[in-house]
């Protein structure tokens, strides 16, 4: 097995806009991703984890300056793994990249967020030196919350 971890440029929105559909449920728009990798540039950098060739996982990673500290702000706000990669170290190198990055960036620290219930991720997360310090609450703006079988 020949693993990859690279940024995905907008020439990816086809990968991305699936890994997405089947993480996310978004329904798969490889222009409009490819367009929002490309303006999300300067704030979001997306990582995608290829498998002898195949798209097999993405990260998104938010790395922006923020007011209240000389830092920027790092959280990593999505990681997939296709069904049939799992427990082969993808996640993991996906968040080793996104460490990195945040790193070299300058970050003091960097967030991640998961379901309640989503505890091989949590296991990940704490394997790779990870706390649970706070709750995380959020609302949808102009809809309805729906319950969601990670939470």
């Amino acid at each position: 097995m020949s693993l990859v971890i690279r940024q995905a440029t907008p020439a990816d929105g086809a990968a991305v806009a699936q890994l997405n559909q089947l993480f996310n449920g978004v329904p798969a728009d490889a222009q409009g991703v490819a367009a929002r990798i490309e303006r999300c540039t300067a704030t979001e950098r997306v990582f995608l984890a290829e498998v002898d060739g195949l798209a097999v996982g993405f990260l998104s990673l938010w790395l922006f300056p923020i007011v209240c500290y000389p830092e920027p702000y790092a959280e990593v706000s999505e990681l997939y793994v296709c069904e049939g990669y799992r427990q082969m170290g993808v996640g993991t190198a996906l968040m080793r990249e996104a460490i990195e990055v945040a790193r070299v960036e300058g970050a003091a620290e960097l967030k991640v967020n998961t379901g309640f219930r989503n505890t091989a991720a949590q296991r990940l997360y704490t394997a790779l030196g990870f706390e649970n310090l706070c709750l995380h609450l959020w609302t949808r703006l102009g809809g309805d919350m729906e319950e969601s079988t990670e939470e």
